[in-house]
Parts: C-alpha cells; sequence; structure tokens
C-alpha cells in the first residue's frame, strides 16, 4: 500500500489542508475501507513538517494505538460539506484564511466529495486530549476526513491541521 504525494495547501499563518491520495486494496464496505486503511502505511504519520513522516506509532497528534475504526464515523455529504465549513470558526487560530485561501479549500472539498460513495470524518479533535502522543498538543487543530468508493483503489483523505 503506498501513498502518493502530498497536496499542501497552506492556510492562515500556521494552518494547512492536506490532500492526499491514498492506495488501498478495493474494499466492499465502509468498514473496510476503514480497517484497510488504518493498518496502511500512510496512517502513520505525524502531519507536522513539510515531508510525510513515517511514524507507525503517532497519527496526528494521537497515539495511532488510541484510534479505533469506530472514530472514524460515516457522514453524510451534508455532513461532510458542514464540518469543513465550521474548521475556520474553530478557536484557536490566530488569524482567518483569506478568502482566496477558503475558495481553494471548497472548491477541493466539493470535487472529493463528488468522487466518492463513502465520507468519514474522524470524531477525535484536539479536544481528545486523552488520546494525544506526549507533544500531541502542537497540533492545536486537527481534522481528518477520509473519502472513498468500492470501486477505487484509491481513497482520498483531507486532513486540516493548525500547527
Amino acid at each position: 500500500m503506498t501513498q502518493s504525494p502530498r497536496n499542501l495547501l497552506l492556510l492562515w499563518d500556521y494552518g494547512w489542508c492536506e490532500h492526499e491520495r491514498v492506495k488501498l486494496p478495493r474494499c466492499q464496505s465502509p468498514q473496510e475501507v476503514i480497517r484497510v486503511y488504518r493498518h496502511s502505511d500512510a496512517f502513520g504519520t505525524s502531519f507536522v513538517g513539510p515531508e510525510p513522516s513515517d511514524t507507525p506509532e503517532l497519527h496526528g497528534p494521537f497515539l495511532s494505538s488510541s484510534i479505533s475504526d469506530s472514530d472514524f464515523e460515516l457522514i453524510t455529504p451534508q455532513h461532510f460539506q458542514d464540518l469543513i465549513a465550521a474548521i475556520p470558526e474553530t478557536s484557536g487560530f490566530t488569524e482567518s484564511p483569506t478568502d482566496d485561501q477558503w475558495q481553494a479549500v471548497q472548491y477541493l472539498v466539493s470535487e472529493v466529495s463528488s468522487r466518492h460513495k463513502w465520507l468519514f470524518g474522524l470524531r477525535l479533535t484536539e479536544d481528545s486530549q486523552e488520546c494525544f502522543h506526549d507533544w500531541g498538543f502542537v497540533l492545536s487543530i486537527f481534522r481528518e476526513f477520509i473519502c472513498a468508493s468500492p470501486d477505487s483503489e484509491f481513497a482520498e483523505r483531507l486532513v486540516f491541521g493548525y500547527d
């Protein structure tokens, strides 16, 4: 299972949206997508720094072992859009994204969601500090979404972070 290069949209002063295509075997159910993703090489990354890291024990601010399949919730396209639209309103940013920056995100989100049948949101956020690793607080905002379809061997991952 391999990862493709990441597309990083810079937002705010230290905010970003990472879009990445993740190669997974074709999955026949939403539950299988998440199970396979959680055991893939793509899952083990800290999302800190310009280059993807290979840190199997970490997933963003969380210990990989503290995340279960059920922490990824299957959501509707509307809920997906709503969750992402709320990101700039999250407390912790020192400045808002520019209109151009956020329009690029909205376009990307629309394109990604239109390509997939299954949309997942990681229910754990920066408020889930009981799952943090020792320096997980560095990501003061963390949102993750996985988008997949039964007829595709690629899932798409959107991660929003602020560090």
